[in-house]
């Protein structure tokens, strides 16, 4: 296991240092942990709102809506890729879409500005990137919730190919923030998220708390391991691993 030190940044300002001390820790260990940029009081509210205000009733299928769907309040579940013929990993979770723009509906929206802010610095944008609106290049902020439910949520391992692709395309970097909503040995017991480094499995739950965000960039292979699988399947409530996700999608 690597020491927390050597992964984890202490978050002052978005400034210079704070972007180059991330790029350093990722070219060593392909992923990094800023701890500090989101409060952990605002977190544990906004998850007792998710948990109250969450309907099982609201959840869509796996595949069938619009890009117009997306950029509003929008929930569905996650599930199969084995069939597809593109990004076809395996998974199975459930994604609560909310837009900076939609209804704040859990209280999440600070939050997710302050991860947004991270990911425009690293990539080198006005810190105010995509924070408003779609921008004048089509990209906008799909901030949104990944829950891995109770019972053996999990993703395969993988690389975004998908929102790797976008970033070409758009000509600009890839860097993945993954804003932590739940904890290990709290929310669930078993499972949680891994990347791979030197040809070893190493754990992200081990280094995480409330309210910090994850980064790793588009070489990292990366997953997540079933969430209590050795628990009855729950979907009809907020249980297991939740995470919430700041990408820049495109416009369509």
């Amino acid at each position: 296991m690597l020491e927390p030190e050597k992964i984890i940044i202490r978050f002052n300002e978005f400034d210079n240092t704070l972007r180059e001390g991330i790029i350093e820790r990722m070219e060593k260990y392909t992923f990094c942990v800023i701890r500090g940029a989101v409060s952990k009081t605002s977190i544990e509210k906004s998850m007792v709102a998710l948990k109250t205000q969450f309907r099982q009733l609201d959840d869509h299928p796996t595949t069938g809506e619009s890009p117009k769907e997306i950029q509003d309040n929008f929930q569905k579940l996650i599930i199969g890729g084995v069939a597809k013929k593109y990004n076809n990993f395996p998974r199975f979770f459930r994604t609560i879409y909310n837009p900076l723009w939609s209804n704040d509906k859990f209280g999440l929206r600070t939050c997710f500005k302050q991860a947004s802010r991270l990911r425009n610095l690293l990539l080198s944008k006005p810190l105010d990137f995509a924070l408003e609106g779609i921008e004048a290049d089509g990209l906008w902020t799909a901030s949104r919730i990944h829950q891995y439910p109770t019972g053996g949520g999990f993703f395969a391992e993988h690389r975004d190919t998908t929102i790797m692709d976008v970033a070409k395309e758009k000509k600009i970097g890839f860097y993945q923030l993954i804003l932590v909503l739940s904890v290990k040995g709290v929310d669930f017991e078993m499972g949680g998220a891994f990347v791979e480094l030197d040809n070893e499995r190493v754990s992200l739950e081990d280094y995480l708390e409330l309210g910090d965000i994850a980064i790793y960039d588009g070489s990292t292979l990366h997953g997540v391991d079933e969430i209590d699988p050795h628990k009855n399947l729950v979907l009809d409530q907020i249980s297991g691993r939740t995470v919430g996700f700041v990408s820049l999608y495109k416009d369509i």
